[in-house]
């Protein structure tokens, strides 16, 4: 799939390339503007009846992009070269921070698992540094000349076993299986997926199957996912009241700030659920536009990919653009009820540090892939 010059040299591609690449941050940056003014919307009462201003939260969220952007920039300016050669130590440190999640004196607990390690006034959300460390020390590993598929199969379960098994005693199922996907769809893109296919099966009946079925909040998960009216007020209770905004909102929305999630009938509006907050003030237009935008940017990073000059640029433009992607789908699939719930955040949009930096370094790197592939000449000591 690499190395197809989709927009070759001069006049109106090379417009258009540099349209692609301002694109690739203007996108996120009007995602997380539109974050900005979701989040302060509903929990303006909230904060208002706590004694703070009712922008607290969102001002929060400004200052987080700010340091993201700060990312971004720091990520887009070392060379590919670099996160090749640094990628297992990158990835080492991440297994590190999961595993001082579940320190008492370092781990902060929340929704009913350890995700977050405490470094001074600040959380960090491990999970997804890990999720970008893993998305790059894969694409080095997978990439290499020579390797063939039963090795390359070995050391993706290798990895993604040292990278899940901290999961599993947070305990976070959802982030195991967002880890499965992504290991599975970077060995597709170099390997095929016949393989991925038949252990994705085993790794469902001999692991997932059975973890679930020990955990009572899991089959409770699953219960109020088949059935949310089973149980209106409380384990279909966040569900059920998702398509009560969606409801509300129609086509055009009532409004911002009009919402009735602002009054708390939505658990998490402006984390795991915002999704469903915009598709009440914004309606079926407002939602549909969010959706516009992630295809958008899939789009450009699809001409990056195809335009990849090296395995290893390929890989990572692939594998980097599924860590945006598959929190996305994850999160939109969750409010829509078309799986479980699993408390992972829209990226860029919903309120939480940790996701918006690592998202705002993921375009960092995307940056400077594109650069790389869709200018060449300039990329060619990057």
């Amino acid at each position: 799939m690499s190395g197809v010059k989709l927009l070759p040299g001069s006049g109106k591609s090379a417009t258009f390339r540099s349209l692609f690449l301002q694109a690739t941050w203007a996108i996120p940056l009007l995602l997380s503007c539109l974050g900005i003014l979701m989040i302060s919307s509903v929990t303006a009462q909230l904060t208002t009846s706590q004694g703070r201003t009712p922008f607290f939260y969102g001002l929060k969220q400004v200052q987080w992009l700010l340091v993201g952007l700060g990312a971004m920039i720091a990520c887009a300016l070392p060379p590919v070269a670099f996160w090749k050669k640094w990628s297992g130590v990158i990835w080492s440190g991440s297994v590190l921070l999961m595993i001082l999640t579940l320190l008492p004196e370092l781990g902060r607990s929340g929704g009913g698992s350890s995700r977050w390690v405490r470094i001074g006034p600040l959380n960090l959300q491990a999970s997804e540094v890990m999720l970008f460390a893993l998305a790059i020390h894969l694409s080095k590993k997978l990439s290499e000349e020579g390797l063939i598929r039963g090795r390359a199969m070995g050391r993706t379960l290798l990895i993604f076993a040292l990278s899940a098994w901290p999961f599993l005693f947070q305990p976070d199922l959802g982030g195991v299986m967002i880890l499965c996907a992504l290991c599975m769809a970077v060995f597709v893109q170099v390997f095929g997926w016949i393989i991925p296919l038949v252990a994705g099966s085993v790794a469902s009946a001999v692991v997932f199957i059975p973890v679930v079925l020990l955990g009572r909040y899991r089959i409770e998960r699953i219960t109020s996912f088949l059935d949310p009216w089973s149980d209106p007020l409380g384990s279909g209770f966040q569900t059920l009241q998702g398509f009560i905004a969606f409801a509300n909102g129609g086509f055009f929305g009532v409004g911002i700030g009009h919402g009735l999630q602002k009054l708390q009938y939505l658990p998490a509006a402006h984390t795991d659920f915002i999704l469903a907050a915009i598709g009440e003030e914004l309606g079926m237009v407002g939602t549909f536009s969010i959706v516009l935008l992630y295809a958008l940017l899939l789009f450009i990073q699809y001409l990056s990919y195809r335009s990849a000059a090296g395995r290893f640029e390929a890989t990572l433009v692939w594998a980097i653009t599924l860590a945006v992607y598959i929190p996305f789908f994850v999160n939109a699939a969750g409010v829509l009820r078309l799986i479980p719930l699993t408390g992972v955040p829209l990226p860029f949009v919903s309120y939480g540090g940790s996701s918006l930096v690592l998202g705002w370094c993921k375009i960092g790197i995307l940056m400077r892939l594109m650069r790389r592939n869709l200018f060449p000449a300039e990329g060619r000591t990057t």
